[in-house]
């Protein structure tokens, strides 16, 4: 039986998908990995610890091509 994806997580693809073309195009390189991670942070108001999500992007140069004529 095949899945459907809720509204919300379609639309937030289209968004991601759009952040990271738009990060190939102007780098000229292409993604290789997303990785998600904790991080620990302070709070700015309180001081105490906080653990965030942070999104790491490995990109890839991509190749030079020069076709021969």
């Amino acid at each position: 039986m095949p899945s459907t994806k809720p509204a919300a997580v379609a639309q937030a693809e289209r968004k991601v998908a759009a952040v990271l073309d738009d990060l190939e195009q102007t780098t000229g390189s292409e993604v290789r990995k997303l990785q998600l991670e904790d991080v620990v942070a302070s709070d700015a108001v309180t001081g105490r610890p906080l653990v965030q999500k942070a999104v790491e992007i490995t990109v890839q140069p991509k190749p030079a091509r020069k076709w021969a004529r």
